[in-house]
């Protein structure tokens, strides 16, 4: 963080705590620590996300939006103790309207171009709702990540929306498969973050496995049963 940037949240550091509390989360509270996302498709706004965890590993966890010169603070819920908000950040409506205002419409257009930078522009909208990806820019042969994209852009000539595909290795033993959705002028409209494990089953080897033959034993002896005498019957008095 620049010496710049740190002053300037010295200096909102109550407006931090103050809209955080709105949503929920106590900053008061030992614990807390922060880490800087930097996005070039923000240039008047510190992006930041705020973590805590409790004594039983529960995670907590927040985007702090900082103006740098004038505006409010914003923040976007991600975690409270483990459980995600009544609407997952990755697709809430409170995501879209603060990525749509922050990110300079000029700059949101012109980054949707095939040539451009469309890439970063999903990247930033991820880190406004928690995540802090590590994309994989190629197909991978692995027989873990079969459906783990490479970043693609698919421009749908019907509805001129346009859809960046990424995958984020940021996890152990798992991937994150992003999708996100933007129109014509780079407005972000839907997203979806998909987790999948790369686990694979192992295959030892592939011969069949040998049988083990039981041993041959003694024929049981049999006992023959002495023959049992049929019942007596009793005639019943007409």
């Amino acid at each position: 963080m620049s010496a710049a940037d740190a002053n300037r949240l010295r200096a909102q550091r109550g407006a931090v705590a103050e809209e955080s509390t709105f949503f929920g989360y106590d900053l008061s509270l030992p614990g807390w620590r922060y880490t800087q996302a930097v996005c070039p498709e923000i240039p008047d706004y510190l992006i930041l996300h705020y973590r805590r965890t409790s004594r039983n590993d529960a995670q907590s966890l927040f985007t702090a939006l900082v103006p740098r010169r004038s505006g409010r603070v914003q923040v976007i819920p991600v975690l409270y103790r483990n459980a995600t908000p009544f609407r997952s950040a990755v697709d809430s409506e409170r995501s879209f309207s603060v990525f749509n205002r922050v990110v300079p419409s000029s700059v949101a257009e012109k980054d949707l171009q095939p040539e451009a930078s469309w890439l970063e522009l999903a990247l930033c909208y991820a880190e406004i709702a928690g995540a802090e990806p590590r994309v994989l820019r190629e197909m991978d042969t692995n027989a873990a990540l079969l459906r783990a994209p490479a970043p693609a852009l698919q421009v749908s000539e019907v509805n001129h929306t346009a859809n960046v595909l990424f995958t984020d290795r940021s996890a152990q033993h798992s991937y994150t498969v992003w999708n996100v959705t933007f129109d014509s002028h780079g407005r972000v409209m839907a997203a979806t973050a998909i987790t999948l494990s790369d686990y694979v089953a192992r295959v030892l080897s592939g011969k069949p496995p040998k049988g083990k033959p039981f041993p041959s034993g003694a024929q049981p002896k049999v006992i023959p049963m002495p023959p049992v005498a049929a019942p007596k019957t009793k005639p019943v008095p007409q």
